[in-house]
This record gives C-alpha cells, sequence and structure tokens, in this order.
C-alpha cells in the first residue's frame, strides 16, 4: 500500500511522462519527526513508480540519504547529500528531477513501463 503524501506537484515532464514529487511528514509538516520526499511517475495503471528517494530512516550508516532507484543498482543508498530537512529534500529533487528520470530511462526503460 502506498502512503498518502502531504502535498504532490508536477516538477516536469520528459518522454512525455509527468514527474511528480511528493512529500510525507510524520506527524505532519508544522511538526517533522520523520519524512520522506519522492520522486515519481505514475503508469496508467495509477501504481507509482518511484525515481529517487529522500528520507531520514535510520541506518548503519547515518540519517538523511536519498535512495537511489534511477541506478541499475536501486540498492545503492547516499548518504552525502547535503540535505537538513524535508523542504531542502523538497528542493534537492526539485532542482534534480531531470537528471534523475534521464538516467532511470537510460537504466531502466520507461518506454517499457505502460
Amino acid at each position: 500500500m502506498q502512503s498518502e503524501f502531504a502535498y504532490t506537484y508536477e516538477v516536469g515532464v520528459f518522454r512525455h511522462r509527468p514527474y511528480q514529487i511528493g512529500v510525507r511528514a510524520d506527524p505532519s509538516l508544522n511538526d517533522v519527526d520523520s519524512f520522506a520526499v519522492v520522486l515519481f511517475f505514475e503508469q496508467k495503471d495509477g501504481i507509482r513508480i518511484e525515481i529517487a528517494k529522500i528520507d531520514n530512516s535510520e541506518h548503519d550508516r547515518g540519517e538523511i540519504h536519498l535512495d537511489q532507484y534511477y541506478r541499475s543498482d536501486p540498492t545503492k543508498k547516499d548518504f552525502t547529500i547535503e540535505v537538513d530537512s524535508v523542504y531542502e529534500a523538497d528542493d534537492f529533487l526539485e532542482q534534480n528531477w531531470l537528471r534523475y528520470a534521464q538516467l532511470y530511462d537510460r537504466n531502466h526503460g520507461t518506454s517499457a513501463v505502460t
């Protein structure tokens, strides 16, 4: 089940496919304990395909990180991004969405995704 976003917005279109950013925060955007900011597109059947996600879930190597689903090896997590908040994560993905969409297309071939 996909969790609901506090807000989403379209960041642009690549290869006739609209890309969006979705932001969720717990318990709320005014009082953030945990967050996730997701760059995604939706298939025709409504399924979200995540391209990149910045979240602050704790891992052995740190907290805030970028899940790089656009890579051919999607298990790669980047703990070196300079993001300190949900809003900085939103800005980061908004500024880099096209590069990640292009990399996802190159590595996974979005033309094969319906």
